[in-house]
C-alpha cells in the first residue's frame, strides 16, 4: 500500500502531497494522473456483506448499507473496478450524483 511521505500547504486552498507507492498501485494508474482519489483503509468504518444468488450462486452482489443509499436510483449506470493486492480486493464504484 501507499503513503504519503509529505505534505506542503499552499495558499490557494489546496495541499501538495508527496506520496510513494507499490509498482503495482503504479501501473493500477495507468497513466492517468489526474482527478485520482486518495482514501485510506482505515477510513472504512461502515460494513456491508457480499451475498450470492441464483443457480450455482454465480451471481454476487454488494449490499449497499441503508445509511449510504440515499439520493441513489437503482436503474442508474455505474462504473466500477477491481484492483488486487496481495492480502485484499479493492472494488471500487463510481455512482454519478442525481440532479434533484
Amino acid at each position: 500500500m501507499g503513503r504519503i511521505l509529505e505534505l506542503k500547504n499552499t495558499e490557494a486552498k489546496t495541499v501538495i502531497a508527496n506520496i510513494e507507492l507499490t509498482k503495482e498501485e503504479y501501473q493500477y494508474l495507468k497513466g492517468n494522473i489526474e482527478n485520482i482519489r486518495v482514501f485510506s483503509d482505515d477510513n472504512l468504518k461502515k460494513e456491508s456483506r457480499l451475498v450470492q444468488r441464483g443457480k450455482k450462486e454465480s451471481t454476487k452482489y454488494f449490499l449497499l448499507p441503508r445509511i449510504l443509499r440515499e439520493g441513489i436510483i437503482p436503474s442508474t449506470n455505474v462504473k466500477c473496478d477491481r484492483m488486487k493486492t496481495k492480502d485484499k480486493d479493492v472494488f471500487i464504484f463510481e455512482i454519478g450524483k442525481q440532479n434533484i
